[in-house]
């Protein structure tokens, strides 16, 4: 990827298999690092503050707890971060409800295999809006789905 640095990750989930699996995914493609994950949301708000990542990819049902709750959280501690919502939630019912919170992206799960592409591209429109251009944010709405057999 040239001299341009990494993406910075962090990884909210419940579940410790997707955990790892995003990671290995993000870390093969190549471009990202993964600087911290988390479980729950106590934990992934003091990992992200920490490390003050590029992105935080969160999951939207953390066992009992729902994350978008966390949010508003996160964009006050980490100002210069784009949330992208993660979840196995319809984005028909949820997306909106995220825009309104704050969050920049929302990826279905079941698309897994492009997120990489679609976090280098949202990023890329994140740090535009940061810069004070007017930009449209993605929509999972408008990207093309796999037909379910």
């Amino acid at each position: 990827m040239g001299s341009m640095a990494p993406l910075r990750v962090v990884v909210i989930d419940d579940s410790d298999d997707l955990r790892h699996l995003i990671r290995r995914r993000l870390e093969l493609e190549g471009g990202f690092e993964v600087v911290g994950d988390a479980a729950d949301g106590t934990s992934g708000l003091a990992v992200a503050e920490e490390a003050q990542p590029d992105v935080v990819l969160l999951d939207l049902m953390l066992g009992h707890e729902d994350g978008a709750e966390l949010v508003g959280p996160l964009m006050r501690s980490c100002p210069r971060t784009m949330i992208a919502a993660f979840s196995a939630l319809a984005p028909e019912s949820e997306e909106a409800r995220l825009r309104r919170l704050g969050a920049f992206s929302y990826y279905p799960k079941e698309a897994s295999e492009s997120l990489a592409v679609w976090l280098r591209e949202d990023h890329e429109r994140f740090v535009r809006a940061l810069a004070g251009e007017d930009v449209v944010a993605p929509s999972a709405l408008t990207r093309p789905r796999r037909e379910h057999d």
